[in-house]
């Protein structure tokens, strides 16, 4: 982009130009007043004709700066047309017939290119894949793990909106494994783009591990199943194994005989999840005869073992439709099981269950004393559901962070108001619908006592009014968790979501939601720290970290020091860095497997501990498919009026684009206005002019 100054200038005034000979005349009827009209005798008459002509001039134009003149000059600016050159960084790039020449001979080719396209051009390089990166010089390793053209063009649109774009060349061999199509994007493209056909569109012998479909997650003593899609080319009347293994176990293995040149087989099988952890199952297809590709013949998945699905122990006073809606939404999920009790009948052993819902009691009509040292002696989790056969003195002994005062012989019709200000966890759109529509509870008639610490999820509303006695809230004393529910009818809530959605998954998941808190391991380390469970290979490892003193306040004095461990027995070191109230680290990428991390903060009190394990996983995409797609790059070029080239062409690609009647330079002119009253150098020359008639009347002595 080249600025030019044009040299012509106006001046310009708020005033009418002939105020100006009335400046001039001013400047001088003040010089003669004061030079001619009072002479003195000491000065003679070349110093007189000085000192006037020196007045009249400073008078001049002060007086013409009463006029607020400004100067008008125009500058035009020469935009060359520019060519944005864009090359597939990604693996597929190397996989084809021309790896050699992709990678030898057609960056310097591209470099000649660029060099002749400078005189006429603003040349612009970028390399794409998974990311995009910008540079003076073509520089690419042909390392990306995916390739995103779609996202290259909307960058160049993003970036060159309302610039001179004479034309995109785009070097790649078609195959895209994220994003939009590319012909969708080229649609917004004002631009022609010329496409560089890398790679091989001939198919060629191959077996694809195409997708494999599981679940991150299974528990232990359960079965869960894999399902593999195989797509085989040019594979017909062949053979092959696929095998599915486990450590050094073979848990599976498949013979798979191919019929047509072109096929897609699934596979499933079933196992069993027999040790907790985090699991690595490798699956692979044994190679055939001639096979160009043998690495998108193995795939590995990870899977993690949790301990089997936690227990709820449901306990009622007496037959309610509220148990039988409790016990369905709760075994509804993944997580949980409900086995229902009444009271008269209850009999457990508090390490076999997770958590208990007591549904009215303690009660008015039943024995509730043995329950009550149980969960005194053992500290087991409860949601308590509270209606009227509930016994509220018994139950305010519990001290579960709620009392109920007071009560009275009827009920309230209480519609639940969400807290906005409830955080223990989240609460989705379909929920937060659902409450706004369910039909009211049946909540005991009282005064509701309860400290500041207790979190309230939902308040009563009594018809219109919105009350501050709770209706859901959660508490938690030491280390143990309770829930309440001050109302009974909840059954109604879960048929009317199967009446506006014909479905329960909005009940069952809030429901699933409050046992998954009340039943969470309370954790009393000070050193919280959090992470995923899983990464991509492309992926940075991240981890986020808050430390309490032994008063709970947030700290960030002390060092917290990580270490993750391979499954190779290698080791990596890092360092927490201090961000706000607490600390943050990005361990970069890693490669994929199974890792296991040990973080220890060194406080004055002693050091504190925690360990966990992630995995990361393979992307593969590059592997999946390696035949080029050469009818997406005619289509491109053809679309936005370019031209598709041959790898071996491109040494034409500059006479192509220079010989472009419509890549021209624009020009921009822009007009600049100049206040001649804030212009230094004419304040100086007024200052000047005036100071030197001073000195030269001091001089000759006179004032």
């Amino acid at each position: 982009m080249i600025n030019l100054l044009v040299p012509a200038f106006k001046l310009i005034s708020g005033y009418p130009m002939w105020f100006v000979p009335l400046c001039l005349l001013f400047g001088a009827g003040v010089a003669l007043l004061l030079y001619f009209k009072n002479t003195s005798d000491d000065f003679s008459k070349p110093l007189v004709a000085a000192l006037t002509a020196l007045r009249f001039v400073a008078v001049s134009i002060i007086a013409f700066l009463l006029l607020s003149p400004m100067i008008r000059t125009l500058s035009r600016t020469v935009e060359k047309p520019a060519v944005i050159i864009g090359v597939d960084n990604s693996r597929s790039m190397i996989l084809g017939a021309d790896s050699l020449f992709v990678s030898d001979r057609l960056p310097g080719m591209l470099t000649e290119a660029s060099e002749e396209l400078k005189d006429k051009f603003d040349v612009y390089n970028y390399t794409f894949g998974r990311q995009i990166t910008s540079g003076d010089a073509l520089k690419h390793d042909y390392k990306e793990e995916m390739s995103d053209i779609s996202a290259f063009l909307s960058e160049v649109n993003a970036r060159f909106y309302n610039r001179n774009v004479g034309a995109v060349v785009l070097v790649t061999d078609g195959i895209f494994n994220a994003g939009q199509d590319p012909l969708y994007v080229s649609r917004d493209a004002g631009y022609p783009v010329y496409t560089v056909k890398t790679g091989d569109t001939t198919v060629k012998r191959d077996l694809i591990i195409q997708k494999i479909n599981y679940n991150r997650t299974a528990f232990k003593g359960n079965r869960f199943p894999i399902e593999v899609v195989v797509h085989a080319r040019e594979a017909g009347r062949m053979s092959s194994v696929l095998k599915i293994t486990s450590g050094n176990e073979e848990i599976f293995s498949e013979k798979l005989d191919f019929t047509s040149d072109n096929q897609v087989k699934t596979v499933s099988m079933v196992t069993e999840a027999e040790e907790t952890g985090i699991k690595k199952y490798r699956i692979s297809l044994e190679p055939i005869e001639d096979e160009v590709n043998t690495a998108n013949n193995v795939r590995e998945i990870f899977i993690e073992i949790k301990e089997g699905k936690q227990r709820v122990a449901i306990v009622g006073n007496a037959p309610h439709p509220d148990l039988a809606a409790l016990e369905r939404a709760i075994s509804s999920g993944n997580h949980f099981e409900a086995d229902l009790f009444y009271l008269d009948n209850f009999k457990i052993n508090p390490s076999d269950y997770n958590l208990l819902v007591l549904h009215q009691i303690p009660s008015l009509t039943g024995t509730s004393g043995e329950l009550n040292t149980l969960l005194n002696d053992h500290r087991i989790p409860v949601l308590f559901i509270l209606g009227s056969q509930s016994d509220l003195i018994s139950f305010n002994k519990l001290k579960t962070g709620l009392s109920l005062l007071d009560q009275g012989k009827t009920g309230n019709e209480s519609l639940p108001l969400l807290n906005n200000e409830f955080t223990l966890f989240v609460i989705p759109e379909r929920i937060s619908a659902l409450l706004q529509t369910v039909p009211p509870l049946i909540s005991p008639f009282a005064r509701y006592q309860y400290p500041g610490q207790v979190q309230v999820l939902a308040y009563q509303g009594i018809g219109s009014l919105k009350s501050d006695m709770p209706l859901i809230l959660f508490n938690q004393v030491a280390d143990t968790r309770y829930g309440i529910i001050a109302g009974e009818g909840i059954w109604k809530w879960r048929i009317h979501d199967y009446a506006l959605n014909f479905k329960h998954s909005a009940f069952d998941e809030l429901m699933g939601k409050i046992m998954q808190y009340l039943a969470a391991d309370t954790d009393r380390n000070r050193l919280k720290l959090t992470w995923r469970n899983s990464y991509a290979e492309n992926e940075s490892i991240e981890f986020n970290a808050i430390l309490l003193n032994e008063s709970g306040e947030i700290i960030t004095d002390p060092e917290i020091e990580l270490v993750i461990t391979g499954e190779d027995n290698s080791s990596y070191d890092f360092s927490f860095s201090v961000l706000n109230d607490g600390y943050y680290l990005n361990a970069g990428n890693l490669p994929p497997g199974i890792y296991s991390f040990s973080a220890v903060a060194k406080t004055g009190t002693g050091d504190l501990k925690r360990e966990g394990s992630f995995t990361v996983t393979a992307l593969n995409l590059e592997d999946i498919n390696t035949v080029a797609n050469h009818r997406l790059l005619n289509a491109l070029a053809t679309r936005t009026g370019g031209e598709a080239l041959m790898p071996e062409e491109t040494g034409k690609l500059a006479a192509l684009l220079i010989g472009r009647d419509d890549a021209k330079p624009v020009i921009y002119s822009k007009k600049h206005f100049t206040d001649l009253v804030s212009y230094g150098p004419l304040l100086g020359l007024i200052l000047l002019l005036l100071t030197l008639e001073w000195f030269l009347r001091r001089y000759h002595g006179s004032y």
